[in-house]
């Protein structure tokens, strides 16, 4: 009875796995204790950018729950630094990687690269399109989603959306709030979304750009009473060209952010912004790559966290 109960135990651990006809045998999947004292990288796109670090956090409190040793290695935002990391994944030692997303068309070539050259990774904060591999994000669509439905109900009809539509996060972000706003009865007008990164690079100084698409939306015949922003870093520069037009935030326009940064709470008045559960998101890349590692001939897995909305000053209603 008692090595009966052990096996089944054992069993239901995925330690051992019984085989009809034959007995018992040591799985040929093993649980990620198996990987204990292995070590795995971390490609972070910009360690100075808060969302990163957040993440990475997140990966080295899982990793070291489980005994792993983690690489982490800093691309400083410079992109060609960035791809030679990834494209050097499967000739190094490691046991697989987490890949925090830079988000680019050179960037979504080399993770098609690594796929192919069957590394085993996890991709953070960023989905592909064209193919399969397993991923992490928060729910971008619903982030942007919750700010429509918001806005609608503060009596916001005119609003407008700036950030970098490169990235697929960000694209979630805007389909989003035109689905919040469409199922409102409100449509979203095309001309009122800004692109920042058409004709510029999208990892230099966005300040530039960010003035433009604020005088551009603020000049325009019917200028929006609200605008929504792709990341907290946009919202804070459009907190600096409102204030040298005179103009004040919320009495002259609301505005809301993405992601929550720490410094969103400080702004004058604080920013409203979609929460991202960004060390959450790190442990589950971890998890996600300990199955990789376990089975790399596996289904690619995706996880999708919920994103929440952070209501602040920054928004006030409109008068009917």
């Amino acid at each position: 009875m008692t090595v009966r109960k052990a096996s089944e135990l054992l069993i239901s651990e995925r330690l051992l796995e019984r085989r009809p006809g034959k007995g018992l045998y040591v799985s040929t999947n093993l649980p990620t204790a198996g990987l204990s004292g292995n070590t795995v990288q971390v490609v972070v796109g910009n360690l100075l950018w808060e969302t990163s670090l957040q993440m990475s956090r997140g990966i080295q409190a899982a990793a070291k729950e489980d005994g792993v040793q983690v690489q982490l290695y800093d691309a400083h935002g410079d992109v060609e630094l960035d791809l030679s990391l990834i494209d050097q994944l499967p000739k190094g030692t490691v046991k697989g990687a987490v890949i925090i997303s830079l988000h680019s068309p050179r960037f979504n070539q080399a993770v098609s690269r690594l796929a192919h050259a069957g590394f085993p990774f996890v991709l953070l904060d960023h989905r592909m399109r064209d193919f399969e591999v397993s991923s992490v994000t928060a729910d971008n669509h619903a982030g942007g989603y919750q700010v429509g439905q918001y806005l609608h109900r503060m009596g916001h009809r005119r609003i407008g959306f700036i950030g970098d539509l490169i990235a697929v996060t960000v694209q979630d972000r805007l389909a989003g709030l035109r689905d919040g706003l469409a199922d409102a009865g409100v449509p979203f007008r095309r001309s009122m979304a800004v692109d920042l990164v058409v004709g510029g690079d999208r990892f230099g100084d966005w300040s530039l750009r960010v003035a433009e698409a604020v005088h551009r939306l603020m000049s325009a015949p019917e200028r929006p009473t609200a605008i929504f922003c792709s990341c907290d870093s946009v919202a804070r520069e459009v907190y600096k060209v409102l204030a040298a037009a005179g103009l004040h935030v919320p009495r002259d326009v609301s505005l809301i952010g993405y992601d929550d940064d720490p410094i969103a709470e400080y702004l004058s008045p604080p920013l409203t912004s979609v929460r991202q559960p960004f060390i959450e998101m790190g442990k589950a890349a971890m998890q996600l790559l300990r199955n990789r590692i376990s089975d790399p001939t596996s289904s690619p897995e995706f996880r999708v966290l919920p994103a929440e909305l952070v209501l602040r000053e920054s928004v006030s209603a409109v008068n009917s």
